[in-house]
C-alpha cells in the first residue's frame, strides 16, 4: 500500500508505503517498539537480545504472524504485527485478523502514521475475504473511534485460597513440554466449543512451555484424557517478607465438571504457603464459587457492598465486512424469530464498510437479501454494532445509551430477542 500527501505547511511531497519487513529492519523494530512502549523495558540490556531473537522468529519462522511497518521515503517510522486467527464465532469457525505491537517512532507522533497503518490493516483483511478483526487497545478511545467496539470484561479476583472448594486433586500432575500435544488438543477441543476462543498452534503452546518461571499443572480423566490444566508463576506479596507469595494464574482451562473442581482443589491445597490467588475471568459469576468472595482491600461500596473484584475492559472486536459477517454466520441462530431488519451501519474509518443492508432471520437464521419491507430499521455506529453483533451487549442498552436508533420502537423487544440469547465471547489468547 503506497500513499502520496503533501504537508499542510508546504514542503516536499511524502511518500509512505505499508509493508512487510525483513531482518535488515531488526535493530529498528526493536528501537520504535521498545521506546513506544517504555514500561516494557524492552531497550535495557537484559531484554532487548531476547525481544529480538523473538521477532526475528516470527519473521522467519511463523506462518500465522507477520511484522508491517509503514516507510516514510524508504525510513521506518511505524510498526505493527499482524496475525491470522481461527477463531470459534457463535459456533462457527472463521479466519479472523488479528494487530498488535502497533507503534510509532517518537519523531513521527500526531503525524496519522498509526491511522495509516490501521487503515491498512483492515484493507487488507477485508480484500482477503475476512469480516472480523481484534485487538487489545492502548487506549480504548483511541481504538474506538477507529470502529472497535468493546468487547467482554475481564474481572480480577484475588481469592485466599481456603475460600475456594476442596473436592479432590488424585488426579493433579505436572505438565512441561512432554505433555505440548495432549495440551494442545485440550485447548482445541475447548476453543471449539466456546464463542470467542482462538485456536492455537504447537508453536504457541511450546513457547509458553518453555518460560522457566511458569509452572503448569494439570486434570486428567478416568481413561488418562488431559481435561484441564492451570499455568501460573509465583509472585511476591510482600516487599519486606520472602515467605509471603501469591499465585498469578495465567491460564485456567477446564472442559469437564471434574477437572474444574480438581483443578480448584489443588489451588485450595497451597492455602498454607500462599496469601492469595491472583486470577482475571470473563466468568462474571465467580462470586458464586467463593466462601469469601473479598479481595482483601475492605472496602465498602455504597450501600454496603463489598468490593470482590476490579473488572476491565481490554479485547475489542470490529466487523469490516457486514454483509459477509452475516453469511459467514448463515448457519448459526441470532434467537429464533423470523423477520427482516434493515440495519444501517455508520463507518467512516473503513467507508467500504458503510451501508444499508437488509437482513432475513428465519428462526434466526440470517440471509443478506436484496430487496423486500423491513419490519425494523436499526441505525447505529460500527463499533457498538460489532460489540452487539458478538454478543457483549444487548440492543436495549444501546438503545437506552442513545447509540442505536430505530424507525419503529414498537419493534424494540424483536430486536432485544434477536440478540438476547447470544453468548459473550470469552478468549485467553494474548497477542
Amino acid at each position: 500500500m503506497i500513499q502520496e500527501w503533501e504537508p499542510e505547511n508546504g514542503g516536499a511531497v511524502v511518500v509512505e508505503q505499508i509493508r512487510p519487513v525483513t531482518l535488515a529492519d531488526l535493530e529498528e523494530i526493536v528501537r520504535i517498539i521498545g521506546r513506544a512502549y517504555p514500561g516494557s523495558e524492552l531497550l535495557t540490556e537484559a531484554n532487548r537480545p531476547a525481544f529480538a531473537q523473538r521477532v526475528k522468529d516470527t519473521i522467519e519462522n511463523d506462518p500465522h504472524a507477520s511484522f508491517h511497518g509503514c516507510y516514510r521515503d524508504d525510513k521506518l517510522i511505524g510498526i505493527m504485527k499482524w496475525f491470522d486467527f481461527s477463531m470459534n464465532v457463535h459456533g462457527a469457525r472463521m479466519l479472523t485478523g488479528g494487530i498488535g505491537s502497533v507503534a510509532v517512532d517518537l519523531l513521527y507522533k500526531k503525524e496519522k502514521v498509526a491511522k495509516q497503518m490501521l487503515q491498512s490493516f483492515l484493507y487488507t483483511y477485508r480484500e482477503r475475504g475476512i469480516s472480523l478483526v481484534s485487538l487489545y487497545p492502548f487506549r480504548v478511545d483511541f481504538y474506538k473511534r477507529m470502529g472497535f467496539g468493546i468487547g467482554t470484561k475481564i474481572h480480577q479476583y484475588k481469592i485466599k485460597p481456603s475460600s475456594l472448594p476442596y473436592r479432590a486433586k488424585g488426579s493433579i500432575s505436572y505438565l512441561g513440554l512432554a505433555d505440548l500435544e495432549e495440551i494442545l488438543a485440550c485447548y482445541n477441543r475447548i476453543a471449539r466449543k466456546i464463542h470467542g476462543m482462538i485456536a492455537r498452534s504447537e508453536r504457541q503452546i511450546k513457547l509458553f512451555l518453555e518460560q522457566p518461571q511458569r509452572i503448569v499443572v494439570g486434570s486428567r480423566d478416568s481413561e488418562g484424557v488431559l481435561t484441564g490444566c492451570i499455568a501460573f508463576r509465583f509472585q511476591r506479596a510482600h516487599e519486606e517478607n520472602r515467605m509471603h507469595n501469591n499465585i498469578a494464574v495465567e491460564e485456567f482451562i477446564y472442559e469437564t465438571r471434574e477437572a474444574f473442581a480438581q483443578l480448584l482443589s489443588f489451588l485450595h491445597s497451597q492455602a498454607d504457603q500462599i496469601q492469595r490467588i491472583l486470577l482475571s475471568t470473563q466468568d462474571e459469576h465467580l462470586q458464586h464459587l467463593l466462601s469469601d468472595p473479598g479481595n482483601g482491600t475492605d472496602r465498602l461500596l455504597p450501600g454496603i457492598y463489598h468490593e470482590s473484584n476490579t473488572s476491565g475492559v481490554g479485547l475489542m472486536y470490529r466487523i469490516i465486512n457486514v454483509p459477509l459477517f452475516f453469511h459467514q454466520l448463515s448457519r448459526q441462530h441470532f434467537g429464533t424469530e423470523t423477520c427482516l431488519v434493515r440495519f444501517t451501519v455508520r463507518d467512516s474509518f473503513l467507508p467500504e464498510n458503510e451501508g444499508s443492508w437488509l437482513i432475513q432471520f428465519r428462526e434466526g437464521l440470517p440471509q443478506v437479501v436484496e430487496s423486500g419491507q423491513a419490519e425494523v430499521e436499526a441505525v447505529m455506529d460500527i463499533s457498538d454494532f460489532s460489540s452487539l453483533a458478538m454478543g457483549v451487549v444487548g440492543f436495549d442498552k444501546l438503545y437506552l445509551y442513545g447509540l442505536a436508533e430505530v424507525d419503529d420502537e414498537t419493534k424494540l423487544p424483536l430486536l432485544q430477542r434477536l440478540f438476547a440469547g447470544l453468548s459473550k465471547p470469552i478468549c485467553t489468547t494474548t497477542f
